[in-house]
C-alpha cells in the first residue's frame, strides 16, 4: 500500500484553490451585476474561450450520435447546477450550502454503484470519503441548521449536488472518445444556451456603464478560471483517476475558501475548523492510497 500522487493531483489542488477563491470573487461581482445576468455573461465568456481553444487545437465538433448525451450533460451540469446553486444560496445559509455540496463524493459513489459499473473502490476509499465529509462539517457546519426559511434553499442546493454528481459520472462514455477540453467546451455551449433565457431579463435592466472595472474583471476571471480551466482539469481527473476519487477534492473547496477568507478578509478560523481541515486532508490521503492494483479509472 502506498500514497500515489501525480502531477494531476497538483492540478486538482489548483482547481480547489480556484473554486475556493471563486466565492469571494463572485460575491464581489454580484453586488453590482444581478446574479442571473452575471452567470450568463461569465458562462458565455467561458464558452467562447473553450470553443476557440478547442478549434485551434484541431478538435472537431462531436459526432451527431453523441449529441443527445452531450446535451443532457450540459443541461444538468451547467444550466441546472448553476440555477439550483445560485437560487439555493439565496434562500439558505453559506454553511448549509457548503455542507450539502461537501457530500459530493458520496453522491458520485452512489451513482457509480447504481450505474452497475462501480469504479472498484473499496473500504479505504469509503473511509476516506467519510473522513472528508466529517471534516467539511467541522469547517462549514458551525451554525448549520434547517429551518422553515432555509428548507427550500437546502432542497435546491441538494438538486445542485445531484446535478453536478451526474455531470461528473455521466461523462464516462464520452471521455473515451473526446478530450476533456473538447467535452467541456461543448457541454458548456449547451449549458450556456439553456441558461441564457434566465439571464436576459437581468441584462436588459442592467446599467452597464455603472458597473465598475473591478466587477468586470471579477466576471472575466471567474469565467476563465472557475468555468474554463477548472472544468477542463476536473474532467481530466475524471478520465484518469475516476469520478469517485476526483470528487473527493471537492471536499477541499470549503477548506480553501476558509483559508482565502482568513488571508483576504481576516475572518477567524479557530481550532475546530483547523481540525476539520485536518480531517479533509486525511480523507484525501486515504482516497489516494492504493495497492498495486488501483481503483479502475473511467
Amino acid at each position: 500500500m502506498r500514497l500515489h500522487l501525480t502531477p494531476l493531483d497538483g492540478l486538482l489542488l489548483l482547481v480547489v484553490l480556484i473554486w475556493g477563491s471563486n466565492f469571494s470573487i463572485v460575491k464581489t461581482a454580484i453586488e453590482e451585476i444581478p446574479t442571473f445576468g452575471f452567470n450568463t455573461l461569465r458562462m458565455a465568456a467561458a464558452c467562447l474561450v473553450l470553443l476557440t481553444v478547442s478549434r485551434l487545437r484541431g478538435e472537431a465538433a462531436p459526432d451527431r450520435g453523441d449529441w443527445p448525451r452531450l446535451i443532457t450533460l450540459g443541461f444538468f451540469g451547467h444550466c441546472c447546477y448553476q440555477l439550483a446553486f445560485v437560487t439555493g444560496l439565496e434562500r439558505t445559509t453559506v454553511a448549509n450550502s457548503s455542507l450539502i455540496l461537501g457530500c459530493m463524493p458520496i453522491a458520485v459513489m452512489v451513482l457509480n454503484a447504481l450505474s452497475g459499473r462501480p469504479e472498484g473502490c473499496g473500504n479505504r476509499q469509503w473511509l476516506g470519503v467519510g473522513f472528508a465529509v466529517a471534516g467539511v462539517y467541522l469547517v462549514a457546519g458551525q451554525g448549520v441548521g434547517a429551518t422553515a426559511d432555509t428548507l427550500r434553499g437546502d432542497a435546491l442546493t441538494m438538486a445542485a449536488l445531484w446535478s453536478w454528481a451526474w455531470y461528473t459520472t455521466g461523462s464516462r462514455a464520452l471521455l473515451q472518445r473526446y478530450s476533456p477540453l473538447q467535452l467541456t467546451a461543448y457541454a458548456t455551449l449547451v449549458g450556456t444556451l439553456c441558461y441564457v433565457p434566465f439571464g436576459v431579463p437581468d441584462l436588459l435592466r442592467l446599467d452597464f456603464g455603472a458597473v465598475s472595472g473591478g466587477a468586470w474583471a471579477a466576471l472575466v476571471v471567474s469565467g476563465l478560471l472557475a468555468l474554463s480551466v477548472a472544468h477542463i482539469i476536473w474532467y481530466t481527473g475524471v478520465k484518469r483517476i475516476g469520478s469517485a476519487r476526483t470528487s473527493v477534492y471537492g471536499n477541499l473547496v470549503p477548506v480553501a475558501a476558509m483559508a482565502v477568507a482568513f488571508l483576504w478578509l481576516q475572518e477567524p478560523i479557530g481550532a475546530v475548523r483547523l481540525a476539520g481541515a485536518a480531517f479533509v486532508l486525511a480523507g484525501l490521503v486515504l482516497s489516494r492510497m492504493e495497492r498495486s492494483t488501483a481503483c479502475a479509472p473511467l
